[in-house]
């Protein structure tokens, strides 16, 4: 066990330009009010019915958080010709070529297009969420089911529900614009060789702190009580980040582990705000009170 003093500084900045898609990592940020500039502004929405495609209905759409997404150094993040996916077979186009969407269509099975969150109404986002319509039997059946849904396929009887979004604030995001995790609460579910960095990418964070050997358990959890400061960023925890089916797939390279969810759910739960039974949690959100740049090595200091 080593000092939390020692690991209190930003180790890594991620950003996700496309909703469901691996993201990029980064040395530094912007951090607006509403998130880190370019985050989740790009979603992939099923040509059919108009619904913004999400991870966690793993069968239809899980195979996206095995492309990525980055945005050109400097660019406009609302230009596509400034987009870059990636897919599986390790092409890259811009996201205004049509050989991008065609190589998505293909992947998932249907046509798609790529929707900027500009472009969206007021309220209009949909997205489809993981905890589904069937929570109301009580939190234990949602979680093994949700569980469940790695084998799930998408002709399932059972619905995913398509909800408006949490928190999205004109992003695809779900609920808030920075997602915080430390290296302390991850190394807490690693219960075999994986790399710590590679366990990280699993829970697709904003801002990740601490070293490697960080093992002083869920840290953050403490940090809920206060504001909290990466260099000149000003943030404000809000709640502990609910945890679904998304941490069992394939994450890029990261291979698949069907049984994370079920060890988050055994070691720790939390009351995420949902008005449910305390759930599977790792991480916190957070709002942003006082925007700036965050760069990696950034001390980070809690409370006020």
């Amino acid at each position: 066990m080593s000092s939390a003093d020692e690991h209190l500084r930003v180790t890594e900045i991620w950003r996700y330009p496309v909703k469901s898609l691996g993201g990029e990592r980064l040395t530094s940020a912007q951090v607006h009010r509403d998130g880190l500039a370019g985050d989740h502004r790009w979603a992939i929405v099923d040509e059919s019915n108009g619904t913004v495609a999400s991870a966690k209905r793993t069968r239809v759409w899980g195979a996206l958080l095995q492309c990525s997404a980055r945005l050109d150094p400097g660019a406009d993040p609302a230009d596509p010709a400034a987009l870059r996916i990636t897919t599986p077979d390790g092409a890259e186009s811009a996201g205004d070529d049509p050989a991008t969407l065609a190589r998505l269509s293909e992947l998932c099975g249907r046509p798609l297009r790529l929707q900027y969150s500009s472009a969206v109404p007021p309220g209009g986002m949909t997205m489809e969420m993981e905890w589904a319509p069937e929570t109301h039997e009580g939190m234990e059946k949602a979680i093994e089911y949700s569980s469940a849904r790695a084998a799930q396929d998408a002709g399932s009887s059972v619905p995913v529900g398509a909800v408006p979004t949490g928190g999205g604030r004109g992003r695809y995001y779900d609920l808030a614009p920075v997602h915080i995790v430390t290296t302390s609460s991850v190394r807490r579910l690693i219960d075999d060789d994986t790399p710590i960095r590679a366990a990280v990418r699993r829970f697709r964070p904003n801002i990740v702190v601490g070293g490697d050997d960080w093992d002083d358990g869920y840290v953050e959890d403490t940090w809920l009580g206060g504001p909290i400061e990466a260099g000149a960023l000003g943030l404000t925890p809000t709640i502990p980040v609910g945890r679904c089916v998304m941490v069992t797939l394939q994450h890029g390279t990261v291979e698949r582990d069907r049984t994370a969810l079920r060890r988050i759910a055994a070691r720790h739960r939390r009351d995420v705000g949902y008005g449910t039974a305390p759930a599977p949690a790792l991480g916190i959100y957070a709002d942003v009170h006082r925007p700036a740049t965050v760069e990696v090595g950034d001390a980070v200091r809690v409370g006020g």
